[in-house]
């Protein structure tokens, strides 16, 4: 079958049949209430079994699993735009304690895997163990991106396995992070909530009823110039396409360099970012309309990476994946009730439930949990995650664009980088020590021994 614009258009106007679907079997469905599956996963899940690599009934392109590749560049390109720096200090405790909790969590999976790869599993791939961090603390969009590196780096299975481990963490993420919201509400560590099963109706099932429903973003430019999406849509889209222009001219040039696409858009969203600053035209920027393209972009990047998986793959590598990702979780959850509570003076169970969900997933993920657990979000820890991220997303970019590339090479240099990230872990501990962001195992054990006192 050739392959024509229109075959794009069946393509997306099938995967958006598919998400209506999952919506509508999130609204309807208990089980996929219960357990906050999103829409976007749902429909992914059909996907997969219609589609072509299981039945076979969906007439979905073979180009279905590039769509992901392409998608996380405009992801990527969307994140700085609109983005309006924050005048918050790290040296702020409470922001302090969150950048470690979130930021050490990142250090720790990619250091503790790529290490537990090496010595276990390097007969797959020098970086298999990534998959774990790849997954877990970077979702489909980072599986997308990733993958699609690890496969110009000689690993064809990378994108399958990584759209296998996001959806491994982001279930389970969910999952445990319920368990773990009914644990801390019986042991008195939860500060608002003290009956988790009392869930407002829109987690549930997913629709916003009427009453509550706001504004989808600000119109900044007149129709009768130009529709404000379209403005902010071809700011996007010019960020991701000089990406793209960027490294295949960068190839041209230096054949054996691989750059990824989605850190090149970034960097062009960045400098257009930069470009409405200095010329002051950022005031018709929205960054909610920003986000939710992003959103789009990103709803139907899951919907692609999970309907595309090969199952083949997954089953060839299945021991393995089963092997990490229980380590995954054990260390997570480890991390959440161990080191959590020393990064808040106060409300440490619900600002560490956000940091535990994007360790396992997404951001959204974060949110959804802290929202069961917070609803009126007192904590502050929405607030807080937000200044982190845009502090650590140097580091997590970093980490995302060179240590796949890192990885993967021959020699001691897989081992050298692991270990340089746990080093990386250390200093950033002697900061959070000396900058008072994390308080005294001591403290925390008179705090958690009154609380106890209080329920009993």
């Amino acid at each position: 079958m050739t392959f024509t614009p229109w075959s794009i258009l069946q393509d997306i106007g099938i995967l958006s049949i598919l998400i209506l679907i999952g919506q509508v079997m999130r609204a309807k469905i208990s089980v996929f209430q219960k357990l906050f599956i999103p829409a976007p996963l749902i429909a992914g899940f059909i996907g997969l079994i219609l589609g072509p690599n299981v039945l076979g009934f969906l007439p979905l392109s073979k180009y279905l699993g590039t769509y992901a590749s392409v998608l996380i560049v405009v992801v990527f390109a969307a994140m700085p735009i609109g983005q309006k720096v924050t005048k918050t200090s790290i040296a702020n405790k409470n922001v302090g304690g969150m950048f470690f909790n979130v930021t050490g969590m990142l250090l720790l999976q990619y250091a503790l895997f790529g290490i537990i790869g090496l010595l276990f599993f390097s007969n797959f791939s020098s970086a298999f163990g990534l998959i774990v961090p790849i997954g877990f603390q970077g979702g489909h969009g980072t599986a997308a991106a990733m993958g699609a590196t690890l496969e110009t780096l000689g690993w064809p299975a990378a994108t399958d396995l990584g759209m296998t481990s996001a959806t491994a963490g982001l279930i389970g993420g969910i999952i445990f992070g319920v368990a773990l919201i009914n644990w801390g509400a019986r042991k008195g560590y939860t500060s608002y909530v003290k009956d988790p099963s009392k869930i407002s109706n829109d987690l549930l099932t997913g629709l916003i009823p009427i009453e509550n429903q706001k504004a989808g973003g600000k119109v900044t430019v007149s129709s009768i110039s130009l529709d404000t999406l379209t403005f902010h849509l071809s700011l996007i889209l010019t960020a991701s396409v000089l990406g793209y222009a960027s490294v295949q001219y960068l190839k041209s040039i230096f054949p054996a360099v691989t750059v990824p696409d989605f850190s090149m858009a970034l960097i062009f969203g960045f400098i257009i970012q930069m470009i409405i600053s200095k010329t002051k035209t950022d005031k018709y920027v929205d960054r909610f309309t920003i986000s939710r393209i992003s959103g789009v972009a990103t709803d139907i990047l899951i919907v692609c990476g999970v309907a595309s998986v090969k199952i083949s793959v997954v089953m060839a590598y299945l021991i393995p994946l089963v092997v990490l990702f229980t380590l995954g979780y054990i260390v997570v959850i480890t991390w959440f009730r161990f080191v959590a509570p020393l990064c808040s003076d106060s409300d440490w169970f619900e600002r560490g439930m956000i940091a535990f969900g994007q360790a396992t997933g997404v951001l959204a993920t974060g949110i959804l949990l802290l929202r069961i657990v917070d609803p009126e979000l007192r904590s502050k820890g929405l607030e807080d995650s937000g200044t982190v991220n845009l502090i650590n997303r140097p580091i997590v970019i970093g980490f995302q664009t060179f240590m796949p590339m890192l990885m993967s090479q021959k020699g001691n240099l897989p081992y050298f980088t692991s270990f340089a990230t746990i080093a990386g872990l250390l200093v950033l501990m002697v900061f959070a020590i000396k900058f008072k962001w994390i308080r005294k195992p001591t403290t925390l054990m008179a705090l958690e021994s009154s609380q106890l006192t209080n329920v009993n």
